[in-house]
């Protein structure tokens, strides 16, 4: 993953999860659907994206506008694989 894919989808993920030690974020992604989900850490504190969804942190609707840009970005990638399943692991540290 490049620099400036990794930091796509942090600014994904700022605008869900403003402060954050760590994100492990995974997505499958094909053609016509996608997945994706994150872990987060914060504070020593870890949560997956729908327990964060569940406290409050932010709503599914932000969550959903977030994966899908996440996931179209992947698939404008030279080398998205438009006839299988394509899958991403991103592991982001907050500076």
């Amino acid at each position: 993953m490049t620099e400036s894919e990794e930091l796509f989808v942090a600014e994904q993920i700022k605008a869900l999860v403003p402060s954050y030690d760590t994100v492990e974020l995974k997505a499958t992604v094909s053609a016509s659907s996608f997945s994706v989900e994150f872990f987060v850490t914060a504070n020593g504190k870890k949560m997956q994206c729908f327990e964060m969804i569940d406290e409050g942190i932010f709503t599914e609707k932000n969550f959903n506008a977030a994966s899908k840009a996440i996931a179209n970005y992947f698939r404008g990638l030279p080398d998205f694989n438009a006839d299988g399943i394509n899958k991403y692991s991103v592991i982001l540290k907050q500076k």
